[in-house]
């Protein structure tokens, strides 16, 4: 049922990310942390810290472009 669950929560994203895509995407590698991991909430939170640091110059280069 959580398989079933995912695979439409990444349907609906992906089509709402086709009719309105984002200017950047931030995407944390959390493939090895599942929907109920909530004991893992520390090391996600950490993963997306990591990734938002990754994508600090894309968004300085959208908001260049957009300015």
């Amino acid at each position: 049922m959580v398989d079933a669950f995912n695979i439409m929560l990444d349907r609906i994203s992906r089509s709402r990310l086709a009719g309105d895509p984002p200017d950047v995407t931030i995407g944390p590698r959390l493939a090895d942390i599942g929907l109920f991991d909530f004991h893992r909430a520390a090391e996600s939170i950490r993963l997306g810290e990591e990734a938002g640091e990754r994508a600090i110059e894309p968004i300085r280069e959208a908001m260049r472009a957009l300015a």
